[in-house]
């Protein structure tokens, strides 16, 4: 491996982008038989609620861990539960793209699958509470109202997360790499001071 593939952050703020790209495809996807199938407008909204506060909210929150028996993890089984339910109804209208419907289907359950095979679960405690203080476990129905209640804020959070992020990764190459290290040390005493503190939004 080379040295960022060695990196936790890195490794993971890759499948992370991955499952983001993922996400885009197949909601595309599942948009198309929702058009192709000529179903009812209203049900639209059952795509945006399974699809964004179910699929979009975990892959934000990963790679964060949640307890079986958590809210996250209960409020998931259900929306997959009504994703399929909802994918049978919109088929069963017109019945046209079959291979889609099973595909789609099929995806609803293996992609979480996938999704819990990547989770850090086998990273040491001290590995993985580093990796979890580069993100947030706010769910996306919270994260929007707070967004529209105090844009500035949400800036603000945004920004120190990003730090966060690239200090994490930084700090992590330097421990395996002494040449990053070597680079980090020849770095300008002003260029330093912005990796101790996040810089202010604008």
């Amino acid at each position: 491996k080379d040295e960022q593939s060695e990196c936790p952050s890195v490794w993971y703020g890759k499948v992370r982008i991955c499952f983001i790209l993922c996400w885009f495809v197949f909601t595309g996807l599942d948009t198309w038989i929702w058009y192709k199938n000529k179903a009812p407008g209203w049900s639209i909204a059952v795509l945006v609620l399974t699809n964004g506060w179910g699929w979009l909210d975990a892959v934000l929150r990963y790679p964060i861990l949640h307890d079986i028996d958590s809210l996250f993890t209960l409020k998931n089984l259900l929306l997959i539960l009504l994703k399929i339910c909802w994918l049978i109804l919109i088929f069963m209208r017109n019945k046209e793209n079959p291979i889609s419907f099973v595909v789609c289907s099929m995806l609803a359950i293996i992609v979480p699958m996938f999704y819990a095979m990547f989770l850090p679960l086998d990273e040491t405690d001290q590995v993985y509470n580093l990796i979890k203080s580069t993100y947030t476990d706010d769910d996306i129905a919270v994260r929007i109202w707070s967004t529209i209640s105090n844009p500035s804020e949400s800036i603000r959070v945004f920004n120190r997360m990003r730090y966060k992020a690239v200090k994490k990764g930084l700090e992590e190459l330097a421990e395996r790499s002494p040449m990053v290290a070597a680079k980090l040390g020849e770095m300008s005493p002003s260029k330093k001071a912005m990796l101790r503190k996040p810089g202010r939004s604008v």
